[in-house]
């Protein structure tokens, strides 16, 4: 174990700039693709497979980070996770059939599992708990602007430049990266590192896949219910090979619900996946509404998702001062339902509005997601014992990935049934409105999760001392 980092910022950044690359990655090369398809001489349609492959690669090698970290140590794993993601990267640019893009992308989304997780196990580590809700917010934030500037960045560098350029940004990145995680990232690993269980690992990655597949095949209307029928036949066979694999092995699981025990960790990933699942879909949501549904342009939609990320990442400094004066407890409570309403107010979003007040209202959003996933995120942590930090990472991680991509997939299914309700061929304003509205109601569905905290919980973590007076009651 590594002697406590005497400054938090430095290792927090350089995590938080790994987490940035991976979210922008997932994000960016969305608009490009019509670009690459003409490269390529194939349809458009054809290219969203570098985004599944992507996703797919990033969920199964998630449950593997913890086990890597503990053998070979959190400084070794993350530099080696940055070298073969500016690699990838590279193999992205200079690929010249789909086929080769498409490997470039497993190799990427595979080397974002590991940095992800990895670093925030160091940061835990190396971070006293009295720093640990200030180091947290300073990572979680860079990744919350990756897929609020993604899209913009992305539609600029398509229209401008070649789509090469959206790969080839990485490189910097990642060496300067590489370089920073020598001199900033501790080396914490296990001087009996649990053994690695193949089969087990085989058959939740074809679980964890299977399940990813399932949810980003229902953005896409015309696929057959013979194909999904398929799917959950080998999601039911996975599942069921997986808990019997892990009731019958030694090895501990890789990952390990068991953690779920523990209060404090329980209102965390309960809470904090319901939080994504409804603010996850909102940088794919929102520009479709503004531009679809209400006719703004796309770079006013992207002002708009740029003007929210940046609050949030002011929002940083305040994360810290609020939990200190008022507790964790009452602000995950209160600050979470108004997560909820402003999450519900983009329903209201009207064609006659201007820009500004749009963006200003969403930026509002902006400030209470902030505080409350960085809230969640350091609780998480606060009655877990050291040696449970490695699997309840990856197990947090890999929740959060999947939360992601059920809000997207959830915001899909009701514009889409919306529409149809009304007989309208193509989704309006209203449509992404009532998406919105089940989106916040998912969100402030977390609030009831939150009574479940002792009023003093996390105060180590916070500072916060004094007994709740909160009009909830003790828990």
């Amino acid at each position: 174990m590594t002697a406590r980092t005497a400054s938090y910022r430095p290792l927090s950044v350089l995590v938080g700039l790994a987490y940035f690359m991976d979210q922008l990655d997932s994000t960016i090369i969305a608009p490009a693709l019509p670009q690459i398809a003409l490269a390529f001489g194939v349809s458009p349609l054809n290219l969203d497979l570098t985004m599944t492959v992507y996703l797919l690669a990033n969920v199964a090698v998630i449950p593997l980070s913890g086990l890597l970290a503990a053998r070979f140590g959190t400084r070794t794993v993350f530099k080696c996770s940055l070298v073969l993601f500016a690699l990838s990267s590279a193999l992205c640019g200079f690929a010249d059939t789909l086929p080769a893009l498409i490997a470039a992308r497993v190799l990427q989304g595979a080397s974002a599992a590991l940095m992800m997780p990895v670093g925030r196990m160091a940061i835990i580590h190396a971070t006293s708990k009295a720093d640990l809700v200030a180091a947290l917010a300073w990572m979680i934030t860079p990744a919350m602007l990756g897929p609020l500037v993604g899209p913009l960045l992305g539609g600029i560098i398509a229209t401008y430049s070649s789509w090469r350029w959206i790969f080839f940004l990485n490189l910097p990145l990642g060496i300067a990266g590489y370089f920073a995680a020598t001199r900033l990232m501790p080396q914490v690993s296990d001087e009996e590192p649990p053994a690695f269980d193949l089969n087990q690992w085989i058959w939740l990655a074809l679980l964890l896949g299977t399940g990813a597949t399932l949810l980003s095949l229902v953005r896409h209307p015309g696929i057959g219910l013979e194909v999904y029928a398929g799917l959950g036949a080998m999601l039911a066979l996975a599942g069921t090979a997986y808990v019997r694999r892990v009731r019958g092995a030694a090895r501990p699981p890789l990952l390990d619900f068991t953690l779920l025990k523990v209060s404090t960790f329980n209102v965390s990933f309960w809470g904090g996946c319901l939080v994504r699942v409804g603010y996850g879909a909102l940088p794919f949501l929102l520009p479709l509404q503004l531009q679809l549904g209400l006719g703004f342009s796309a770079i006013q939609s992207g002002l708009v998702l740029l003007a929210s990320g940046l609050v949030a990442f002011v929002t940083k400094t305040f994360t810290a001062r609020i939990l200190a004066h008022f507790g964790f407890r009452s602000v995950i409570i209160w600050n979470g339902v108004l997560c909820g309403l402003a999450l519900a107010l983009c329903a209201a979003f009207q064609a006659s509005w201007s820009v500004s007040v749009i963006a200003l209202l969403a930026s509002i959003g902006g400030f209470f997601r902030a505080i409350q996933l960085n809230a969640l995120a350091a609780i998480a942590y606060a009655d877990l014992p050291r040696r449970s930090v490695a699997p309840a990472t990856s197990l947090n991680t890999t929740f959060q990935q999947f939360a992601v991509m059920i809000g997207i997939s959830l915001s899909v299914t009701v514009v889409n049934l919306s529409a149809w309700a009304a007989q309208r061929p193509h989704p309006a304003g209203g449509d992404y409105g009532v998406a919105f509205l089940v989106l916040a109601a998912i969100v402030l569905a977390a609030v009831p999760l939150s009574f479940r905290l002792q009023p003093g919980a996390g105060h180590e973590l916070s500072g916060h001392r004094r007994p709740s007076r909160s009009p909830t009651g003790p828990a």
